[in-house]
């Protein structure tokens, strides 16, 4: 009954979404109220239901935060939980399931020195005919990013509307020459998954080179024909660059790792997911152990490359579901990670519905086929390798990527580090582009990790 009910929730928020906002046109005070307090009272229902911490959450009054959200976010087990958040549902739609994000399309990082450049951009977006990656910003909106307070630069970079200007003066890679450019945020589609690339190796042997930026419903058809070239292509080895990766749909992950490893690993566990102690049945109910599959989401067949050894660059964004790809193909085939520390999330959520909010509380912890996710704290890299922005991505000469394809000749980390550069990026105010992920197992229900 409980399943089916939220089905129906769902479906009805989501038919709402476009014709009524959040509290309704015209309400009194005295009716906000009441209504703020009604979302309230549900909010703490439902993280003592379903919480993975619920038996850790420190009471505070609801009348101290103005809104749902607010309580939410003042009730979650801040010493354990960096990752629980909430968000408008018509934004978790339009970002989570349509690939669509607002903004300029830059995912920006900090060097050590304090010196901001410009890590990936994507080609659909605003910022695209303008920036390259390595691009370094000097002033935003005529302030030097040198005297600029951290809320000044998260806020410029990352409006999260459409149509504000952004004026950036930028030194060009590789150079001493200064631009200053005019762009505007839009909406647009994002490029989660780029062409693949064909490397050869000696002796003529064919690697490939696969960059993946989110595990959205959007990225589905895009990796599957990704891997479908490299299979085509005969190749022997992969490099899947997930450094920017912080996340998304789970069943993307699994159909991911399912095409790297192949026909050796299906029915075998990918992932198991552990529920908090009030829910022992949704731990052993078989529908929550997600095994290897060969078929995608519609039930069409999957091409399979069938490695018995991958290659993945990782960063502090790599997280989540990228993390999920990692740990779920450790028990099977050979993993050997480039680059840095990844973020350390074995932890899922299953979005639930309230008055127009999205609400992501963590609610499961995965675990592979050996029963473990020792990644709490991040995985470790076999061969640390910093960020190399004086190259593009997919290059060979790129430290991460030449790191990757030194192993593969060597069979051993290369000698020297490569370049040292930004050590952590920004991330945006509103997380939808970051570390969502989303499986869903039956209609209405949406894992998230």
């Amino acid at each position: 009954m409980k399943g089916r009910m939220y089905k129906r929730l769902l479906l009805i928020l989501a038919g709402l979404s476009l014709l009524t906002g959040c509290g309704g046109g015209g309400s009194s005070p005295t009716s906000a109220n009441s209504a703020q307090d009604v979302q309230k009272t549900w909010v703490r229902g439902h993280l003592d239901d379903v919480y993975l911490w619920y038996d850790e959450i420190i009471s505070v009054p609801p009348s101290s935060y103005a809104t749902a959200p607010d309580y939410f976010d003042a009730l979650l087990v801040k010493s354990r939980d960096r990752f629980s958040f909430s968000l408008p549902l018509a934004k978790a739609v339009s970002g989570l399931q349509g690939g669509l994000e607002t903004g300029y399309g830059v995912k920006w990082g900090w060097a050590a020195t304090g010196r901001l450049y410009a890590y990936y951009v994507d080609p659909n977006s605003p910022a695209a005919a303008a920036i390259t990656r390595g691009s370094e910003v000097k002033a935003i909106n005529g302030q030097a990013v040198a005297t600029a307070s951290s809320s000044y630069v998260n806020g410029a970079l990352y409006p999260g509307q459409t149509g504000v200007p952004l004026n950036l003066t930028f030194r060009v890679p590789g150079t001493d020459t200064t631009r200053i450019t005019d762009i505007s945020s839009a909406t647009f589609s994002t490029t989660t998954v780029e062409p693949a690339l064909i490397l050869t190796l000696a002796g003529g042997a064919k690697a490939g080179y696969l960059l993946f930026n989110e595990h959205l419903s959007t990225s589905e058809a895009a990796l599957i024909a990704a891997v479908t070239f490299l299979k085509q292509q005969r190749v022997g080895e992969l490099v899947l660059d997930l450094r920017y990766n912080s996340g998304g749909y789970l069943y993307i992950a699994r159909e991911l790792a399912s095409m790297v490893a192949g026909a050796s690993v299906q029915g075998k566990v990918f992932e198991k997911l552990l529920f908090n102690g009030k829910h022992p049945e949704k731990t052993y109910d078989p529908q929550y152990t997600f095994t290897f599959t060969a078929q995608d989401s519609k039930g069409a067949p999957l091409p399979m490359l069938g490695l018995s050894r991958v290659f993945v660059l990782t960063g502090p964004n790599t997280c989540s579901a990228s993390e999920a790809v990692i740990n779920g193909l450790l028990p099977h085939v050979q993993v050997v990670l480039i680059g840095g520390m990844t973020c350390g999330k074995p932890y899922g959520s299953i979005q639930t519905d309230y008055d127009q909010q999205a609400y992501f509380a963590l609610q499961f912890e995965g675990v592979n086929a050996n029963g473990t996710d020792d990644y709490k704290s991040g995985f470790s890299p076999t061969c640390p390798v910093s960020d190399d922005l004086n190259n593009p991505l997919g290059d060979s000469r790129e430290a991460r990527l030449n790191a990757a394809l030194y192993y593969m000749g060597n069979g051993s980390c290369p000698p020297t580090a490569a370049v040292t550069l930004p050590k952590r990026a920004l991330t945006s105010i509103i997380p939808i582009s970051g570390d969502a992920q989303l499986i869903e197992r039956k209609p209405g229900l949406k894992l998230l990790k």
